[in-house]
């Protein structure tokens, strides 16, 4: 495990993970299920649609893995994984809590790029929950660098929150607060991600949408 940091930042998730630690602490039980228990459970979606695509030999990068409530799903099934956050108390968390659970590599941004992984290195790239908190200038960068380090005919996989569907709209009328107040979520159309990921040099395999307030892009490196 290395540990590749730019600069000490504190960010807002840093409290509820701490809390998390404290709570699993009093019940004996791992961080993430608390985090599972408050947030959902991530499985379903991950064995329908990213686990797929991972293998013993498979090189992986997650965006944004915060706790390391999906990355501990990874991390025994992969040859190894990168864990880009942009969080000091993240990166260092990560590397006690995946200590010695397989083969990884944190890596500490600042900025939304990945500098220390190099160009088509990798094998499959995803976020999960990350992009619903990124403004539409980050986004892209994101995308172009996961176009950047992926290997050509490689998949990435992200969700973000969709103004569209009926779950969208009651969760941006339940977080935008008073006037002046600014949301912590960022709310996109489909066709805009969709756009944006063509814009970045990929195809677009399956944009997955629903009811819920997250919607999901599938995309290939061509």
């Amino acid at each position: 495990m290395k540990l590749f940091a730019q600069k000490k930042q504190v960010k807002p998730w840093d409290e509820t993970f701490a809390r998390w630690a404290k709570t699993a602490a009093r019940e004996g039980v791992d961080p993430n299920d608390i985090g599972d228990r408050e947030w959902g459970d991530p499985m379903p979606s991950l064995q329908a649609h990213y686990l797929p695509h991972v293998c013993p030999e498979s090189d992986v990068l997650e965006l944004g893995p915060g706790s390391g409530r999906i990355a501990r799903h990874f991390i025994g099934r992969c040859r190894k994984i990168y864990l880009a956050d942009d969080s000091q108390a993240v990166c260092e968390w990560l590397s006690k809590y995946l200590a010695g659970k397989g083969n990884f590599q944190i890596c500490l941004l600042d900025k939304p790029a990945f500098p220390m992984i190099a160009g088509e290195s990798i094998d499959f790239a995803f976020a999960f929950g990350v992009f619903e908190h990124l403004d539409l200038d980050e986004m892209r960068w994101y995308v172009e660098e996961f176009h950047r380090v992926l290997k050509s005919g490689a998949t990435a996989i992200f969700n973000f929150d969709n103004f569209m569907s009926e779950e969208g709209i009651a969760w941006h009328a339940r977080w935008r607060g008073q006037p002046g107040h600014r949301n912590i979520f960022r709310f996109y159309h489909p066709d805009m991600v969709h756009r944006v990921a063509e814009a970045s040099g990929f195809r677009v395999t399956e944009l997955r949408t629903s009811r819920s307030r997250h919607a999901e892009i599938e995309l290939d490196k061509i």
